[in-house]
């Protein structure tokens, strides 16, 4: 899938009025649940049976749960039968992985506005501020600005993301 089909398949979920991931799960008829025993695991997609679920770590503080949530949203729109399968959890945030890479970008799509990123950009916000004040992991903005080269965005990139971002957070 490229960076614009990518975005067009956000473009066809994203509420209208707000960016609330939760409303959004329940909207797509996605069962979302916390779990208390997750250690590592941040997060995970489920489909089963014509039910949908995504499986949360209870432990997610206000600035991760919305990426990971969306992330998890993600591989709903874009691999939903490659999970009634057996999409195995090792795969999930690997960066090497095309299905990981597809769900991040899914995901910083979703939470971040091209033209509020591209705004601050211009205005001469080096890639780390953007990151805090748009409250997301600076790789996850990396691969939004990623993306936007992609969709023709004038952006000159000098970093790459982290492949392993969200294994690297402890919730």
């Amino acid at each position: 899938m490229d960076s614009i089909q990518l975005y067009e398949a956000v473009r066809r979920i994203q509420p209208s009025a707000s960016h609330a991931m939760m409303a959004l799960a329940q909207e797509l008829g996605i069962h979302v649940e916390f779990a208390d025993d997750y250690k590592n695991l941040l997060g995970m997609y489920f489909n089963r049976w014509h039910h949908r679920f995504i499986f949360l770590n209870s432990r997610l503080d206000e600035d991760w749960l919305p990426m990971v949530l969306a992330h998890e949203i993600g591989h709903d729109q874009l691999h939903r039968e490659l999970a009634k399968t057996g999409l195995q959890e090792f795969e999930l945030f690997r960066m090497s992985s095309r299905t990981e890479y597809e769900a991040n970008a899914f995901a910083a799509h979703l939470l971040l506005d091209n033209d509020e990123v591209y705004r601050l950009v211009r205005a001469g916000e080096d890639m780390e501020t953007i990151s805090k004040r748009l409250r997301c992991n600076i790789n996850l903005m990396l691969i939004k600005m990623r993306e936007m080269v992609a969709l023709g965005y004038d952006l000159r990139l000098t970093d790459t993301a982290d492949s392993q971002f969200f294994k690297k957070v402890r919730a």
